[in-house]
């Protein structure tokens, strides 16, 4: 992601998977083409590409997701490329999730070539209501980070987040994730990560939401700033 101070123009028809339950037996999930374009000091153009796919069979879920973004800046010849490619397997009760997650992610605007990662994790459904939805959870990742010089490092971190969704009436929601990753091994290293999004049901395929997205990282590489900002606008569709 990239820093913004003031957004003065936005053209987005960029596709965020919405949250309509999955069917107790069954397959569902989105395939999503969208563009944006921001400018204020400088222009940038991106393209994003998210594919998502989730299957449910009696308690057990499987989801797989890949989420790539190409990022062109004004003066700059390079393209700034993204991804993340995520495969999680949870065992569902009515409130408590046990789950494996194993994922790949990259950033070149954040220097990270690869990022691996496998985590063992619970979550918790505080309150699991139409209208209200609260919910805790918590895992142990393993990551292997390998930066554009190819040096790499190992580290272990505690994933602990916190969501909750409010609908003031049928066709409109608010959702909230607060995500937080300190290193077990070494104090003061952290990750936050707070996304909000409001969200307007247009029908039960399509959705308009407005996502606002803030990340720091208390050790990022050299030379990158330890916290970005992004404001998305977009249009989903699901199935």
């Amino acid at each position: 992601m990239i820093k913004k101070t003031v957004l003065t123009f936005i053209l987005l028809p960029t596709i965020l998977f919405a949250t309509n339950p999955i069917p107790k037996d069954g397959v569902s999930g989105n395939f999503d083409l969208g563009m944006s374009y921001i400018k204020n000091t400088e222009s940038t153009f991106q393209f994003n590409n998210l594919f998502l796919i989730k299957y449910q069979l009696g308690k057990s879920s499987i989801s797989l997701k890949n989420n790539i973004a190409f990022i062109n800046k004004s003066g700059e010849e390079e393209i700034l490329n993204k991804g993340l490619q995520d495969f999680k397997y949870a065992l569902n009760s009515k409130k408590l999730d046990l789950n494996l997650t194993l994922n790949h992610m990259y950033d070149i605007s954040r220097s990270i070539k690869n990022r691996f990662g496998s985590g063992l994790g619970v979550s918790y459904l505080f309150t699991d209501e139409d209208d209200k939805k609260i919910g805790l959870g918590l895992a142990a990742i393993r990551e292997k980070e390998i930066n554009l010089i190819d040096e790499y490092k190992l580290q272990d971190r505690i994933s602990a987040n916190l969501d909750f969704m409010i609908k003031p009436n049928k066709n409109i929601s608010i959702n909230a994730t607060n995500l937080y990753q300190p290193n077990i091994e070494e104090g003061g290293d952290f990750r936050w990560k707070t996304n909000v999004s409001f969200r307007v049901n247009l029908n039960s395929h399509f959705l308009f939401s407005i996502n606002n997205t803030f990340n720091y990282d208390s050790r990022p590489a050299e030379g990158i700033p330890n916290t970005d900002y992004q404001l998305i606008n977009s249009v989903s569709y699901t199935f």
